[in-house]
This record gives C-alpha cells, structure tokens and sequence, in this order.
C-alpha cells in the first residue's frame, strides 16, 4: 500500500512541476509584456520600467522562474498589483470562502447522486428509473449560473428565505455564513449531482447482475441488506473515482458561482485579477488550484486502496 501510494505521490510531484511551467510559460514566457498587460498601454515609460523592476520583468527568464518557485516553497508569493497586499494573505482570506463552498457542493453531490443512483438501479426498467434519468439530463443540460439566478429568483426574492448573494463572514455571523452558502452550493453541485448519479446507477446495475448478489438474494438476504451492504459497497470504487474528478470541477466552476452570488472566494478573485489585469495573482491561484485537485486525487487514491484491495495487493 504505502509503495502504491508513494508512486501516486511522485507522479503528483510531476505534475505539480510541469503544471508550474506551463503556468509560467502562459503569463510571462508568451509575447507580449507583462507590465503593458498590467498597466494598459497609456502607461507612461517610466512607469513600465518602474514595475518591470518591482515584479522581476527585467530579468532573465531561468531567473524569474527559479524566484518564483522559490516564492511558491517559502510561500513569498510577492504583492498584488491592484490590492496592494501580499498575495498569500490575499488568496488565504478568500479560501476561507471557497473551500468550505466546495466542501458543501460536494456533500450536496454525494448525499443526493447516491440514493438516486441506487434508486434508478433497484427499479430500473420502471418510472422510478425514467424519472431519475430525466433528472439527471436536465442536471447535465443546464448552466449552473442559470441555475444559481433560477434559485435567487425563488428563494430570495419570492420566498425570502436565504439571502439573494454576499458573505458577512465568519467571525461575524457563523450561522448567516452557512446560509449564505446554500443556495451557491445548490446551484454549483446540481451537474455534478447529475453526473454522479448516472455513474452510481450504471456501477450499481454491473453490481447487481453478479453472482455474489444472487447468491445473498437466494439465501433470503433483505433487499435493504443486498442493495447496500453487498452492491454499492462494491460499486462505490468508480463512484469515488467519479467524486475525486468532480472536485476538481468544482473547484474549477466556484469562479462563475461567486461572481453569480458576489462571494468573495478565489473564484471572485481570479475573476477580478483577470479585470484588473493582476497577472502576479491569477498565476498563483491557477498553480493553487492545481494542488488543491491533487490533493483531491491522492485522497481519492487512499480510499481506493481502502475499499478495492486489487491495487494493494498489485503493489
């Protein structure tokens, strides 16, 4: 387990690295310069060269990357251009907001993808299974912007029960923060909720027809018991496969949400950098945003080894 393990770990170290030059090669090694994409080309000369100085633009290219890098390990990520802050700070504040968001949407996904999945297996065939699978279409079809107005619409304006966008903050109003996350986690889960729940129902109808199922079935196993103790145990290894990915597009879809209901999360963030023209901040969180799915994916390999010990055993 742990040599299995350590090979997925390297293989994210990699990808970590290559991602880094990418990132890099994207913002500063592709023409055109930086401190004219921040400024504007009204920017006056003086002024160009003032923060090609600041921000390192000057140097050599192996230089710049080797600061950065070294930036990145002593977790110096330098200054934002248009908040004036360290970028650190910047991003640490605004995580506060995404991941707790990601967090919910994810819960939302499994909590409701994974009933529904077993329910369209168990009746497949039926109503039950045409109407999930109905759901699950119109899950993958529409926007979840769109989704997310759909929702201020109903439960903000018309109803009045959660607050139609904005953060009050942690300290400030713990429970009002938890609220005003519903409804943006709603709106942020509801295609990866649709996703999920197809894949749950297709691993469970493979579960289902094995003989191991009907053997419990013959000795006179619940229902209850052989849907849940025997097929989705089994039939939970490509569901977390599945979740593992779908973190990561969560991660990805927070910008459009928080923008949607003014959060001011990382995808708020990088949404404003790319306004402002804030290269030094949209390169951070693009590199922060790599690690956060990578660690996503390594958690998703320990529980893989957990539930199927094939890759245990292989390693």
């Amino acid at each position: 387990m742990l040599d299995f393990l350590s090979r997925r770990f390297a293989a994210a170290l990699v990808t970590l690295a290559l991602a880094t030059v990418v990132v890099f090669a994207v913002v500063e090694v592709l023409p055109g310069d930086p401190a004219l994409v921040m400024l504007g080309t009204e920017a006056r000369p003086d002024t160009l060269a003032a923060l090609r100085a600041q921000y390192g633009f000057d140097q050599p290219l192996p230089v710049r990357y080797l600061h950065w890098i070294g930036g990145l390990l002593s977790f110096d990520l330098g200054n934002s251009h248009a908040y004036g802050t360290p970028v650190a700070k910047l991003i640490g504040d605004r995580l506060a907001v995404t991941l707790p968001l990601g967090a919910l949407a994810l819960s939302w996904a499994v909590l409701v993808a994974v009933p529904l999945g077993v329910l369209a297996a168990w009746k497949h065939g039926t109503a039950g299974d045409w109407g999930v699978m109905g759901f699950t279409q119109i899950g993958i079809s529409v926007p979840n912007f769109w989704f997310g107005i759909v929702l201020v619409l109903l439960f903000a304006v018309t109803w009045q029960v959660f607050p139609s966008g904005g953060f009050p903050g942690w300290r400030q109003d713990p429970r009002g923060s938890v609220v005003a996350l519903v409804l943006p986690a709603l709106a942020l889960s509801l295609s990866e909720i649709a996703i999920l729940t197809r894949v749950t129902r297709s691993a469970m109808l493979d579960t289902l027809r094995e003989d191991y199922v009907r053997t419990a079935r013959a000795k006179g196993a619940p229902e209850r018991v052989v849907l849940f103790r025997h097929a989705l145990r089994n039939a939970l290894i490509p569901v977390t496969t599945v979740a593992g990915l779908i973190a990561g597009f969560l991660i990805a879809g927070a910008v459009i949400i928080e923008s949607v209901f003014r959060l001011p999360g990382v995808g708020q963030l990088v949404y404003d950098s790319i306004n402002n023209r804030d290269l030094v901040v949209i390169k951070n969180v693009v590199v922060l945003f790599t690690i956060l799915v990578l660690a996503v994916n390594l958690l998703v390999d320990v529980a893989y080894v957990l539930l199927d010990p094939r890759p245990r055993v292989a390693a």
